[in-house]
């Protein structure tokens, strides 16, 4: 299932999805640079003042798509184990990464290297994202005992897409399950654990 099928349901979407998909398609045909606020508003059928009521400007309008509708149809994961949810976290993440979805994110982060604007918003949208995405595997884990209250999980939701993005769209290398095993086992646990002062 694509970002537009996802945009699509319910049929009796508000104003704000119809601008989002709009903008969505629009991306994906033209890329970010040739999309403007003018090509999204004649897409959605709105005027340009309904779409700057709501969004400053299209950086903002695309982090918000983004943020409301990329990898919408990731599953609940709760495997009973820190490492297990985080290996299945990561693993969908990558699946929804190098699908048809993924090259949405990709443009976007192409067009951030030369747009500070684009680049400061999308970078909180998506840091909001995973900041939810992660929130209740962590509270789990706490409940848990596999690692204290004081545990720094900030710094696996910077190290996750970091390192995936850049292995995905700059270096193009593998990124298996061996390799998410690994990243899991040799890196996020013994950074969280070193944040409460424990050892791996």
């Amino acid at each position: 299932m694509s970002i537009a099928a996802c945009i699509g349901r319910p049929r009796d979407r508000s104003r704000d999805t119809a601008v989002e998909k709009a903008a969505i398609e629009l991306l994906g045909e033209v890329g970010y640079e040739h999309t403007t606020i003018e090509a999204v508003a004649l897409r959605a059928h709105v005027s340009k003042a309904t779409i700057y009521r709501r969004w400053k400007n299209k950086a903002e309008l695309m982090a918000s798509a983004v943020h409301h509708y990329a990898f919408c149809k990731s599953p609940a994961i709760d495997t009973g184990s820190l490492r297990g949810d985080l290996i299945e976290i990561i693993a969908e993440k990558v699946k929804a990464m190098k699908s048809e979805d993924g090259q949405f994110i990709r443009g976007l982060m192409t067009a951030a290297r030369t747009d500070g604007e684009l680049a400061a918003v999308l970078t909180a949208s998506l840091a909001e994202y995973a900041s939810t995405t992660h929130a209740s595997i962590f509270e789990r884990a706490r409940a848990r005992g596999e690692i204290s209250h004081s545990a720094q999980t900030e710094i696996v939701l910077e190290l996750v897409p970091a390192v995936i993005s850049f292995r995905i769209f700059m270096s193009h290398q593998s990124v298996n399950r061996k390799f998410i095993e690994h990243f899991v086992d040799d890196v996020i646990i013994p950074t969280i654990k070193h944040s409460q002062g424990e050892k791996a």
